[in-house]
């Protein structure tokens, strides 16, 4: 299991104990009880979607038994077609979430539908849904699967989650047409017209990365360099027409991760050589992840950032920013805010193409100590 792997894991069962709060701001709303349904058609582009968490378990049942979508207009909606969380037959078994997705125009989400486990893409403007060919295993708990757009016009369905080698079945939208990618290889761009395909081996700790290119029937292997400048290479890449990108850590220290981004870098996907540039995030930025590529010049990164006083650091992905691969200056795309915990940090990012900049970034804290050395 790899670095990202067990991140990932801690993160879900200390979030499942302590429970986490997105602060209220601009682009959300406090919602006393369930917001309405989500209409059939009309809703406009969505920015981000959340479970949240409610009772005493903290646990997405009751009124928050369904995911919350926002819209880039503020207004907030239930959505109980897709599936939520599911808990197993047996009394002590754990629930699991439901898969969800927003594009990055936000137009569209993808989730598994809970009437048949199918996965299904809705337009949001039309209504219109398109069944994918592809549902949950019969007798699954919640969606053994994530959803992620790759672009705006394909879907990557990986399953399981969590594995050390999952399989990704990457679906273009319109047609319907799906295809297996290799396995334990991350899909990180398809592109139009072309059709070339980039893949990622995850570098981890001790274990040297890769890029795949599949083009023409042939692959070509880059090797990703192993640190940049001191710090070790790994985490959440994007790439986008033969190029990657990686927000760098400050690095994994023996009694935690610090998470702080250091570098920003950018990869050939076919010759693996770096370039690399501080990256201009608020200071108390205390974690990073490149999601996607805006344009040719920057990234989207979506991230989380310390509070002032004693309350906890907000979940990845509260605040979203565009960052320029060659200066390293970043603008604030959203803020994405909501008055209710979520459950187990379940926080989906979407719409931030069609995000406006400028929106109110919040007080900078003054940040802590992270990790240790």
């Amino acid at each position: 299991m790899d670095i990202s792997t067990c991140l990932r894991s801690a993160a879900v069962v200390a979030l499942a104990v302590a429970g986490c709060a997105v602060p209220a701001g601009a682009a959300g709303t406090s919602t006393p009880g369930k917001p309405p349904a989500l209409p059939e058609s009309g809703a406009g582009a969505a920015a981000f979607a959340y479970l949240c968490a409610a009772g005493k378990d903290l646990l997405p049942t009751g009124k928050c038994d369904t995911w919350r979508v926002v819209t880039l207009d503020g207004r907030v909606y239930s959505f109980p077609e897709a599936l939520a969380y599911e808990k197993g037959k047996k009394a002590d078994d754990a629930g699991e979430a439901g898969a969800f997705a927003i594009s990055p125009d936000g137009t569209r989400v993808a989730y598994q539908r809970a009437s048949d486990d199918r996965v299904v893409v809705r337009d949001l403007g039309s209504g219109q849904t398109l069944e994918l060919p592809h549902r949950a295993p019969k007798g699954s708990v919640g969606s053994p699967f994530s959803l992620k757009f790759v672009r705006d016009g394909g879907l990557a369905i990986t399953h399981p989650r969590y594995s050390d080698r999952p399989v990704t079945t990457y679906v273009e939208v319109e047609s319907g047409t799906a295809r297996n990618m290799p396995k334990g290889l991350t899909l990180l761009d398809v592109e139009p017209g072309s059709g070339r395909v980039t893949l990622l081996s995850e570098p981890g700790i001790g274990q040297r990365g890769w890029f795949h290119t599949v083009a023409d029937g042939r692959t070509t292997k880059a090797k990703i360099p192993e640190k940049a400048g001191k710090h070790l290479i790994w985490g959440a890449f994007t790439a986008r027409n033969g190029r990657a990108a990686n927000l760098v850590p400050k690095g994994p220290p023996a009694c935690g991760p610090d998470m702080t981004p250091v570098w920003l870098t950018v990869y050939s996907t076919t010759t693996g050589k770096m370039t690399k540039v501080k990256p201009r995030l608020p200071v108390d930025v205390s974690q990073a992840d490149a999601i996607d590529w805006l344009g040719t010049e920057e990234i989207v990164a979506a991230a989380s950032r310390e509070r002032p006083g004693k309350k906890e650091s907000t979940v990845l992905g509260t605040y979203v920013y565009a960052v320029n691969v060659k200066s390293g200056a970043s603008r604030l795309l959203t803020k994405l805010s909501t008055g209710e915990p979520l459950f187990e940090g379940r926080l989906v990012v979407g719409g931030y193409a069609a995000a406006k900049s400028g929106a109110a970034a919040g007080k900078i804290a003054k940040p802590g100590k992270r990790g240790c050395e």
